[in-house]
């Protein structure tokens, strides 16, 4: 590992490895080991409540709701799409995170329970997003995040709400996203085998969500390959600087801020993919979070 933050040496050295040639697998290993996890603190004032939304053909999309008590449908509303490959993951791993986001911005926080590939490929996954968003932005806009995969999502959701006429997103924000299934930035190549999540793994992952497509992708499927990236809304996108899909993090942030999209871009040194889920207790990921509660807490009041 090259320049690496001191505080995620020893972590990653024992971090399971984590596969995806077989995602069904996989995701039965992931649910034994959440099955393990001592139970985190809940905070107080937020409900939590399971719902369906009507999805694509009808179809029932779950979404997990955080709530403030006493705000109700009428707070202002976060979109948070978990990570994963577009493969794996699940609402309970991100169950905290939201859980404390609501609590931290007084604002209620939907997280959507997404269908996966390769059973259910693009753009499966994507239409059931689009339905949690339509359902979440009912009251007023919101704002869109997701992590990884959830990040490549929330930039797919941008596109699609922009060229079907809403809902209004107030602000997108991509958080290590995995965006670009050509896999032709530097450092899918300069990173190729980076801890936690490297290129063969991404190879893997495009192979499962768009197929034979992954080369020649539609828009909504790697955002990257759209032509025009004018009118979405503001974005803030975060890039690891020891994770293979820093570039095209960097790439499509710099490729909005040419299109005139207002857009924060943060590049943190020595830390690998995901690092603030990775490893939530390390000193840069606690300053990441707070700073992404600041920059959460200014877009969901519309500054």
């Amino acid at each position: 590992m090259r320049q690496m933050d001191q505080e995620f040496g020893e972590f990653l050295a024992a971090f399971p490895a984590i596969q995806f040639t077989d995602p069904a697998a996989q995701r039965e290993l992931s649910a034994e080991l959440r099955a393990g996890w001592p139970p985190a603190p809940w905070p107080d004032g937020v409900d939590r409540e399971d719902v369906a939304v009507a999805g694509q053909d009808g179809r029932a999309v779950a979404l997990r709701r955080y709530v403030p008590v006493g705000r109700g449908a009428t707070a202002p509303a976060v979109l948070w799409i978990h990570g994963g490959g577009y493969c794996i993951g699940h609402l309970d791993e991100d169950e905290f995170f939201c859980a404390r986001l609501a609590a931290d911005l007084g604002v209620a926080v939907a997280a959507v329970d997404y269908r996966l590939a390769p059973e259910d490929p693009y753009p499966a996954g994507l239409d059931d997003c689009y339905a949690a968003l339509v359902n979440a932005a009912s009251a007023e806009p919101v704002v869109i995040a997701g992590l990884s995969a959830g990040g490549g999502l929330a930039a797919a959701l941008a596109l699609r709400a922009r060229d079907h006429g809403g809902p209004v997103i107030r602000a997108q924000i991509l958080l290590c996203p995995f965006l670009d299934s050509t896999m032709s930035a530097p450092s899918i190549r300069t990173l190729a085998h980076a801890p936690v999540f490297g290129a063969a793994d991404a190879r893997h992952c495009w192979e499962h969500y768009l197929g034979a497509a992954r080369t020649e992708p539609p828009a909504y499927g790697s955002p990257p390959a759209a032509a025009d990236l004018s009118g979405l809304p503001p974005a803030y996108v975060l890039a690891a600087g020891e994770d293979c899909l820093r570039d095209e993090a960097i790439d499509y942030a710099l490729r909005l801020q040419a299109a005139g999209v207002p857009t924060e871009l943060h590049v943190v040194p020595g830390v690998p993919h995901a690092f603030t889920a990775m490893q939530p207790g390390a000193a840069v990921s606690r300053r990441l979070r707070a700073e992404l509660i600041a920059v959460l807490a200014r877009l969901a009041a519309g500054r």
